[in-house]
């Protein structure tokens, strides 16, 4: 009988490779219906949308000099909207490069996990994305991203965007597209998504310290806690708090004073206190940092911070000031970076310390 064992075994394997084969081929350059146009396009589809929520589309436009035009759009209340959304933004960018009725029509390339042809129809063998957003706690899974499970994945990334207001819902952006390396290098990705009227510090920290050691009991082995702005700042609190769980951060444009940013004079010694408060021996970090970032009062003090903890802990630790032309406080949803720095963000991660990046980098690593 051991015979039978061994096709058995092989046969159970099918499933997941065909998913992950599946997932591959649909965000690919591939599946872009054109000689691509430019890099941005290919960038923002293949690693940006995947960050996307339902409802979500993409648009593009191509002329006969080569240019484009593109947009995602995402978190729409149906795809009937999300294709239009979509379709006007890419319309009115098309027309602000060109002229009115100049080049090529925009047109759908994908509306949620449809894959759309010439004519709009969907078309086969794309992967099954569903709205449903199940995920552990108050992490919800990133719906359009692979998902291997606890026992397969590499480990857990928790996303947590950043606070625009009481009346501004965060809730449907998409996350940054330096996310999808991660998901391709093994790791689930998660979202921690907050109801703007109850998006303070004193609320939302707590319940992310007491949601970490789900993840851990549903067999995650390694959790990755990442954030823009406010999200940044309670990753690396979070972390803090709970080292024993926590192997890395990721932390981008972390807020200038957490819940009060507007008190600059103190934001720099508040920052550095923070970052201090990692684990020196277990806890990796990456902060990301940007030019023209009006809730930054020095980009350049944080990068020096960050790159004098680099010289005493043990683990990597890397401050990313980017030079490009990734700017302002959401730099690191801009496409551009996540070409020049998702590089460096996956092998802080992955790579044995001796061979992670560290200190202060200002060029990129590539990852596009």
């Amino acid at each position: 009988m051991r015979w039978l064992l061994i096709p058995w075994l092989l046969l159970a394997g099918l499933p997941a490779r065909a998913d992950e084969a599946a997932h591959a081929r649909f965000f690919s350059a591939r599946s872009i219906p054109v000689a691509l146009p430019s890099t941005g396009l290919s960038i923002s589809f293949t690693q940006h949308y995947r960050g996307a929520v339902p409802h979500a589309a993409f648009a593009f436009a191509q002329g006969p000099d080569g240019r484009a035009a593109w947009s995602m759009v995402s978190g729409h209340d149906s795809p009937e909207e999300a294709k239009r959304a979509a379709m006007a933004n890419c319309t009115r960018q098309l027309t602000r490069m060109r002229g009115e009725g100049v080049g090529s029509p925009c047109r759908i390339l994908a509306v949620d996990g449809d894959l759309r042809g010439p004519t709009g129809e969907p078309q086969p063998g794309a992967p099954s994305v569903s709205p449903e957003r199940g995920g552990i706690g108050p992490f919800t899974r990133s719906p359009f991203h692979l998902h291997r499970g606890p026992r397969a994945a590499e480990g857990a990334v928790i996303w947590a965007h950043g606070y625009g207001g009481a009346e501004e819902d965060h809730r449907g952006h998409a996350l940054p597209g330096m996310v999808t390396p991660l998901n391709e290098a093994g790791f689930d990705i998660f979202r921690f998504d907050r109801h703007p009227g109850d998006d303070n510090l004193f609320v939302t920290l707590p319940r992310l310290v007491r949601a970490l050691p789900a993840l851990r009991e549903a067999g995650y082995r390694r959790i990755i806690l990442g954030g823009q702005s406010r999200g940044a700042w309670q990753a690396i609190q979070a972390a803090s708090e709970r080292p024993d769980l926590v192997d890395a951060v990721l932390a981008a444009a972390p807020a200038a004073h957490g819940e009060r940013p507007e008190q600059r004079a103190v934001a720099l010694e508040d920052f550095r206190r923070v970052v201090a408060g990692l684990n020196e021996r277990r806890t990796r970090l990456a902060v990301m940092l940007f030019e023209r970032d009006e809730f930054d009062p020095s980009p350049e003090e944080r990068a020096q911070i960050v790159a004098a903890l680099a010289q005493r802990r043990s683990v990597p630790t890397l401050a990313l000031w980017a030079s490009g032309p990734a700017r302002g406080h959401s730099g690191v949803s801009d496409w551009r970076f996540t070409r020049d720095y998702a590089g460096c963000v996956v092998t802080l991660v992955q790579a044995p310390p001796a061979a992670a990046p560290r200190g202060l980098r200002r060029e990129g690593c590539g990852g596009g």
